[in-house]
């Protein structure tokens, strides 16, 4: 036979004519090797955050993160302290606003063998517009200055009875001055007497024990006591009780003056 000749067993290499070599059936061979292999590629998940922890360099909005989240943390511990802080504040001003006040009053009343103040008639709304007296110290009990003993605007409009049963009526603020009209019409009003007291009750016992004394040809109907002892006489007027004839029509006085008339006078 021309041409190749093929050697199919032990490997035994055929040379022909030509110079070409063949080794049929040769098996593959495969190289092993146990070094690492090394494969350049992506970072897998993870390995940022490692590195910014393992960098001292990185900062938060300017800070080293330690910096930072201390800083956080302090902050969020003042929020919380003023939140709880107002919270406690509010409930203690309710707790305050809330509780009852109390006040403790007294009352006083006073005593004369000649008379009695009714506290059962009726009352007169323009005495809530009044003012106390100017004075708050003791009502003074002698001399011719200070305020003596007042009760109004308290008691406007309230009655007093004589030990002769005799009824007048208290105006606070109202003054009777002699030559003004009666208020009956007739005639008008004089002046009896004047003398000093220290209470209204005492100058309503002067007009009393004056219609008892049979010497008098005229008859006290009604009298203007003024508590202002300084006013009264830096007036000229050498006393702060007067007794009048006749119950005069209404004239406004200072608050420390009253009037006082025998009804049915």
């Amino acid at each position: 036979m021309d041409g190749i000749e093929v050697a199919h067993s032990h490997h035994r290499p055929v040379i022909d004519g030509q110079g070409i070599e063949v080794v049929p059936d040769s098996e593959k061979e495969v190289s092993q090797n146990n070094d690492p292999i090394y494969v350049s590629g992506p970072n897998r998940p993870g390995d940022s955050a490692e590195d910014d922890l393992k960098n001292p360099n990185k900062t938060i909005c300017g800070l080293k993160p330690t910096v930072f989240w201390t800083l956080l943390a302090i902050a969020l511990l003042v929020v919380i302290g003023a939140a709880v802080g107002g919270g406690v504040g509010g409930t203690l001003a309710n707790r305050h606003t809330s509780e009852p006040s109390t006040t403790n009053g007294s009352s006083s009343s006073t005593s004369s063998t000649f008379l009695t103040i009714s506290t059962t008639s009726t009352t007169s709304t323009a005495a809530t517009t009044k003012t106390a007296s100017t004075t708050s110290s003791a009502p003074v009990t002698s001399g011719t200055t200070g305020v003596a003993a007042n009760p109004c605007p308290g008691k406007n409009l309230t009655t007093v009875t004589g030990s002769d049963g005799s009824i007048f009526t208290l105006l606070c603020a109202v003054d009777w001055p002699r030559g003004e009209p009666a208020s009956s019409g007739n005639g008008t009003v004089k002046d009896l007497t004047r003398t000093t007291r220290y209470t209204l009750q005492s100058c309503i016992s002067d007009c009393v024990d004056w219609n008892k004394d049979n010497s008098n040809d005229s008859t006290c109907k009604g009298i203007i006591y003024t508590a202002n002892l300084t006013a009264a006489y830096d007036g000229g007027q050498d006393g702060n009780c007067f007794l009048k004839n006749s119950v005069g029509v209404y004239y406004p006085n200072s608050n420390t003056s009253m009037a006082a008339g025998m009804l049915g006078a």
